[in-house]
């Protein structure tokens, strides 16, 4: 799968319907990625559709509880947008992709190569980062 598939599918599944346009637009234009990734850090309940999302509980171990959850295997293919250039796009195996996001401070979502599920970051303003998953139940 590519990623231009693995975005349609991310975003027909779990992008309101009125934001799909423009969430589309972003990500697959180079120059306006980074609006798309901006609102990852603090706005990121705005272009995900929240009835999909659950966040990581406190005190859990973030990893094994997402690789739980989502029913992920440490090489499964995911597909990262990020904050971060050096890794925003990237295609890698979970646990790699995992290890390059984590704690990081800044918005970045790992999407399987289906894009039917997600692990997302936000960006550390006070206290314990938010963290969350996605899927459809």
């Amino acid at each position: 799968m590519n990623s231009n598939t693995t975005l349609d599918n991310f975003i027909k599944t779990f992008v309101p319907k009125d934001k799909r346009e423009r969430s589309e637009l972003e990500l697959k234009n180079e120059k306006k990625r980074s609006k798309f990734t901006d609102r990852l850090n603090h706005k990121w309940d705005t272009i995900l559709d929240m009835r999909f999302v659950t966040r990581i509980p406190s005190g859990v171990n973030d990893y094994e509880f997402t690789m739980k959850e989502l029913k992920i295997k440490d090489n499964e293919l995911c597909y990262v947008i990020s904050n971060h250039d050096d890794i925003d796009g990237e295609t890698d195996e979970f646990s790699q992709a995992f290890d390059k996001v984590y704690g990081r401070g800044f918005g970045s979502l790992l999407i399987t190569v289906s894009g039917d599920k997600f692990y997302l970051e936000t960006e550390l303003v006070q206290g314990k980062q938010n963290r969350f998953i996605g899927k459809i139940e």
